[in-house]
């Protein structure tokens, strides 16, 4: 009988079927061998073997007979924190749903109620900002408009903690970004939820919202920082933009910060109606739009989130498949990554550590990949793995 087992399942005694990678070059290691020294057993695992095949019928004695005892993988702080930063906006949500429905009731907010979301918010952007950050990117349609909020709120107080605010500045801009787009509660559903382009009535009843969210503010005496971000988050900085076509320092730092992420978070976004770009084209495509931002703010921002944030996937020049584990030090184009798939052979490949800011590294990224594709493959086990 043939069994596929973990490297940390193997015992002395299995005899190995089948070894499922091509880079071994140690003589010593082949497929059709009987383990009989747990030396063996560390051979392997510096070779970056993490499963392989084994004959039961071949191995000196039945290893599947007691239960098998393995190591867990060390949980890294990204991983950590990202299982938090998940429970962190599953509980938001309920209580950002909340506040819209109040809103839409007539109710007045209690908006030290929120202060509490907005503090854990913070919370986790200071233990490990990257993994918050990749959370609020992922949203479905009908939750889009209280994720948004959270996301907003999230990127605001990382962006502010770049800036140096203080403590109280960081929970200003924090409970800013979570209202922001409260004025939103009083727009019909039918329009803030439509799967396409708005029509020119729907786009007016629309770009009401920022107006409606400072009158809702005002109603429940929010301070005048929250009520400006609320008001102003359209605004762009050639004074294009709307209520009041403010222009450059006329808005508000507050109200600045908040138009750089909330444009960000809505482009990298998947919609009903489009997908969400990535953070690399995100990027490129806000650089491109001369006076929509503050430039040394989005500047900025680009420095706080990076263009290819830690747990991302990219593409390098070389076919391969790799995990952005760190950002890079010289450049925001070269983080230090592992590299464990190979797109020419479409298998797993031996776990390699680059850092593409290396002036000895040939290789570059040419691309984001997709992390849909990757379901079936443990990331944590690929960020946790001695590589070589």
């Amino acid at each position: 009988m043939i069994k596929l087992i973990t490297i940390d399942e193997l015992r002395p005694g299995m005899f190995i079927h089948k070894l499922e990678v091509w880079w071994v070059k140690d003589q010593r290691i082949h497929n059709q061998m009987l383990i009989a020294d747990p030396r063996q057993i560390d051979l392997l695992r510096n070779e970056g073997i993490r499963q392989l095949w084994i004959d039961l019928d071949r191995s000196v004695q039945a290893p599947i007979a007691s239960p098998i005892v393995t190591k867990p993988i060390a949980r890294t702080p990204f991983f950590q924190e990202l299982d938090q930063a998940q429970q962190i906006f599953q509980q938001g949500k309920t209580k950002v749903l909340a506040m819209f429905n109040e809103v839409r009731l007539g109710n007045s907010l209690k908006l030290d109620y929120m202060m509490g979301l907005v503090d854990e918010i913070a919370g986790s952007i200071t233990r490990e900002p990257s993994a918050m950050l990749s959370v609020a990117r992922l949203k479905n349609h009908d939750d889009y408009t209280y994720l948004h909020s959270m996301a907003v709120c999230g990127l605001m107080i990382a962006l502010g903690k770049k800036l140096g605010l203080d403590e109280h500045g960081l929970r200003r801009v924090g409970m800013g970004g979570l209202l922001h787009d409260v004025g939103k509660a009083a727009v019909p559903l039918a329009i803030l939820n439509k799967a396409g382009s708005l029509d020119d009535e729907e786009l007016r009843v629309m770009r009401e919202h920022p107006v409606t969210g400072a009158q809702i503010l005002i109603e429940c005496d929010a301070d005048s920082d929250l009520i400006d971000i609320a008001l102003h988050h359209h605004e762009k900085y050639d004074g294009s933009g709307y209520p009041h076509r403010l222009k450059g320092e006329e808005i508000s730092l507050y109200a600045r910060m908040s138009a750089v992420c909330d444009v960000y978070d809505a482009v990298t976004s998947t919609r009903a109606y489009r997908n969400g770009w990535t953070p690399a084209e995100a990027m490129h495509q806000m650089m491109s739009w001369r006076g929509h931002f503050d430039p040394a703010l989005l500047h900025t921002f680009i420095r706080t989130i990076g263009i290819y944030p830690v747990g991302s996937l990219v593409r390098l020049a070389s076919g391969r498949v790799a995990l952005v584990v760190k950002a890079g030090e010289k450049s925001l184009m070269r983080p230090c990554v592992h590299v464990f798939w190979s797109l020419h052979a479409q298998r797993e490949v031996k776990p390699q550590q680059l850092d593409l800011g290396d002036s000895f590294c040939t290789d570059s990224i040419v691309g984001a990949e997709d992390s849909s594709r990757w379901n079936s493959v443990d990331l944590n086990r690929i960020w946790a793995l001695e590589v070589a």
